[in-house]
């Protein structure tokens, strides 16, 4: 006696999930495109400077690329803010972009950096004239930092922060007059580039000491 197989009920499961799945995937990727569109519009309406890849036009080189999680969220390459009071009002639209880096013409204002709290993909970050700043305890969460520049930022005089940024390459400090402590500095193990002019309270002894520490990075003295 014979019997009629199953009816495929897998396969007809595997492709209901499969389409559902391609579905929230699009939807996903929609309403990203949607808010990266908007946070974009946001800044270009205060006067940014905005550098990014466009995920439509990836999309129209490999339409594959609508798949990709990176499609969606690596638009956003450079951000450049004019002043750091802008930065302080504007903080969860400098989120919403999640630049890899980011530029702050004159940070006068500025007290801290924890309007920065947040940027995951912050690579390189530069910023000049932060004569407000006395220490950089708000970059002690941006792991994969990689460069840093501070121009201008007499002030400063604790950057002990640092400490914990081990992807650190290249750290230039320029005119930060009040600074005499860069011993934060010798446990950053990718460091090969180090920029102190004009750091004019450091003395000799602490920067052979820096020297000795890292004796395969280049030291540019005050």
């Amino acid at each position: 006696m014979s019997s009629d197989p199953p009816p495929p009920r897998r396969r007809w499961h595997l492709h209901r999930w499969l389409s559902a799945f391609v579905a929230a995937l699009l939807a996903y990727g929609g309403w990203t495109e949607y808010d990266f569109r908007s946070a974009l519009n946001e800044a270009y309406a205060l006067g940014w400077r905005v550098s990014y890849t466009d995920p439509v036009a990836a999309i129209r080189r490999n339409w594959r690329a609508v798949f990709q999680k990176e499609t969606w969220t690596d638009g956003v390459t450079v951000v450049a803010i004019p002043t750091g009071d802008v930065l302080e009002k504007n903080r969860s639209l400098v989120r919403r972009l999640n630049p890899r880096e980011l530029r702050i013409q004159s940070a006068s204002t500025l007290r801290d950096f924890s309007a920065l709290d947040g940027l995951s993909r912050l690579k390189w970050l530069f910023v000049k004239d932060g004569t407000s700043l006395k220490d950089l305890d708000g970059l002690k969460n941006l792991r994969l930092l990689q460069r840093l520049s501070l121009t201008g930022h007499n002030g400063l005089a604790n950057i002990d922060a640092l400490n914990s940024l081990t992807a650190l390459e290249w750290v230039y400090l320029e005119g930060c007059a009040d600074l005499t402590n860069v011993d934060s500095l010798k446990h950053l193990p990718s460091l090969a580039r180090v920029y102190l002019t004009g750091c004019t309270s450091l003395s000799k002894e602490t920067v052979a000491a820096l020297r000795a520490a890292l004796p395969n990075t280049e030291i540019i003295e005050p």
